[in-house]
């Protein structure tokens, strides 16, 4: 994996064909997770999806959505009723932003059941200033997804997983979204955009 700074406004996030179909897989499963707490269809329209109001009044019982979604108060009734007003509009945004980004992988891709291993071609993904954010946002929910599924709050559990070869694999993955973000955040002024939030 490497970004590539490209015409003004655009970088190149280059990704061999093993990682470019791993991401894939991991983006379908978030997004597959996402719909299985979902409520409703998502809107067609961004905005109305991003604000739209609904949600649950309990945390989610699977620990990768709970990540995601947290309490915003400490005090239950609260975290309740903030959850039951904000959650859908939330959900409905990082859906549409793991759809950008599968989306983006997709179109960017070479078909690659026809590609020829041997000839090494990277597969190229343009990222605008208008598309970094999706993405930031997107890999950075993987990370926070697969966190939460090893059970990884801080260092130590991240070393305990690591030394476990039952999850030393998906610990590797792990790092390896993180040096995404990471390289896309480092290249975000070349696209001369305002900070991500």
């Amino acid at each position: 994996m490497r970004i590539v700074a490209g015409r003004a406004g655009a970088l190149t996030l280059e990704l061999f064909d093993e990682e470019a179909t791993l991401l894939e897989n991991l983006l379908d499963q978030l997004i597959e997770l996402l719909q299985s707490h979902s409520g409703t269809s998502l809107d067609p329209d961004p905005l109305f999806a991003s604000l739209e109001i609904g949600g649950t009044d309990e945390t989610p019982e699977d620990p990768a959505l709970a990540r995601l979604f947290p309490d915003a108060y400490s005090d239950a009734e609260e975290a309740a009723k903030f959850r039951r007003v904000t959650e859908q509009g939330l959900l409905n945004r990082k859906l549409q932003d793991a759809t950008s980004v599968v989306t983006a992988l997709a179109i960017d891709a070479p078909d690659r059941a026809g590609v020829d291993a041997a000839a090494h071609e990277p597969v190229r993904v343009t990222i605008t200033a208008e598309s970094l954010p999706e993405w930031v946002r997107t890999v950075s929910a993987l990370r926070l997804a697969i966190a939460a599924r090893l059970g990884i709050d801080g260092e130590e559990d991240h070393e305990r997983a690591l030394e476990d070869d039952d999850t030393h694999g998906t610990v590797l993955v792990f790092d390896w979204l993180a040096a995404i973000v990471d390289s896309l955040l480092r290249f975000e002024s070349v696209l001369g955009d305002e900070p991500i939030e």
